[in-house]
């Protein structure tokens, strides 16, 4: 498995270095015009969200190229799976590390008006989850929020990375002749498809509600529990990680 850990973290280390270097790139020429100008505030937003959209494409577009070269080297399945579990791991912990810095950097005193100390230059992450867990931040010292928000964010990235293991493995099992149809639907089912049927439920408030407390609940939103929430992520990432195994026992790689 070692072999194939290596080979997988080179790839990937190499794709994350670049991605990092054009967010503080990006980060530090915003933070220089503001310096520069006093009545500039420009920053980079939503990073944390960026994130989670890298590790899920990274997990879509590193599986095939990745399993058919284990294969073709002898590897088994099974080492090949560990390995990914542990190239999830170490992608979730990078990603969330890239987006704390970065957030802690947008948040230099420096960088916020004089004018108005209140003033919050990111919508990141945290901001999301104070947003929907408020008692928690309120009942909690800095350090016990900086580790939850830490570990929520590191299990959505990791989430995120196994559904596009999933995607990816899917696509490899099916027969070719149907992978254009699937690249295709894919779109449609996650642009089309699922805002229509949200939008529908508007039609059928008791179900829509239902769904509503049942979602709420186990994100430990309505108790304002976030570590309820990292427990059914949790489940989801084993859920899923099954499932792809599954599906790579029975992939012909080709």
């Amino acid at each position: 498995m070692k072999n194939i850990l290596k080979f997988q973290l080179k790839d990937l280390l190499i794709g994350l270095s670049v991605y990092a270097l054009i967010l503080l790139i990006l980060t530090f020429t915003f933070i220089s015009i503001t310096l520069s100008h006093d009545n500039v505030n420009i920053n980079l937003n939503g990073n944390g969200f960026a994130n989670a959209i890298f590790c899920f494409i990274v997990g879509i577009g590193i599986y095939k190229e990745h399993c058919q070269m284990a294969v073709m080297n002898s590897v088994s399945r099974k080492d090949f799976f560990k390995s990914l579990l542990c190239v999830t791991v170490i992608t979730g912990i990078l990603c969330t590390l890239i987006d704390q810095v970065l957030s802690a950097i947008n948040r230099l005193p420096g960088l916020i008006p004089a004018n108005d100390p209140g003033f919050t230059n990111n919508f990141d992450h945290l901001m999301v989850l104070q947003m929907i867990y408020p008692e928690f931040f309120e009942t909690h010292s800095a350090a016990i929020i900086a580790a939850t928000s830490f570990l929520v964010e590191f299990l959505v990235n990791s989430f995120l990375f196994i559904i596009g293991t999933l995607i990816a493995g899917i696509y490899c099992r099916m027969p070719k002749k149907y992978r254009t149809s699937y690249c295709i639907a894919l779109p449609i089912l996650g642009f089309g498809i699922f805002p229509m049927l949200f939008t529908s439920s508007l039609f059928y408030p008791r179900a829509a509600n239902r769904v509503s407390d049942v979602f709420l609940g186990i994100m430990g939103i309505s108790s304002g529990n976030p570590f309820l929430g990292m427990l059914t992520f949790t489940v989801a990432i084993v859920i899923t990680a099954c499932i792809c195994y599954l599906i790579l026992r029975r992939t012909e790689i080709a």
